[in-house]
């Protein structure tokens, strides 16, 4: 759970000691399209990984290559800091597809508040009226 999850479940805690132990958190879904994007970036990863460790012999194993390197391959042996840099970056992006950091927060089922709607982080008077307007 993100910290700002946790900084909210204490606040409504602290605020409503009725709700301690009833606030509850789970990961918003991403969209579909980046979770299928952060899998190919994953699998780009492991390929260059092990092109790596394996250099030219990689290509063998490589259908409709006939075990010869493409063109572009003797750029990549010349520049390895690069690659390297590249496949942390390739970590670094894949992550941040798939956190939304978007969440909403419900009050028996009804929907009080919605960093989706809104795009921005609740104020503590905020939530506070919301709780209290539901009847809390």
């Amino acid at each position: 759970m993100s910290r700002n999850y946790v900084q909210l479940r204490q606040f409504l805690e602290q605020n409503f000691p009725e709700l301690e132990g009833n606030v509850h958190g789970s990961n918003y879904p991403p969209p579909e399209f980046a979770v299928y994007l952060s899998q190919l970036i994953g699998m780009l990863q492991i390929f260059a990984m092990a092109a790596v460790f394996m250099g030219d012999a990689i290509w063998q194993f490589v259908p409709f290559m006939n075990g010869q390197p493409p063109e572009w391959w003797s750029q990549v042996k010349e520049n390895p800091m690069l690659v390297v840099c590249t496949l942390f970056m390739g970590n670094s992006i894949a992550n941040s597809m798939t956190t939304t950091g978007a969440f909403e927060v419900l009050l028996d089922g009804v929907v009080v508040f919605s960093k989706l709607e809104t795009g921005r982080m609740p104020s503590g008077p905020e939530i506070l009226r919301a709780f209290k307007g539901a009847g809390l």
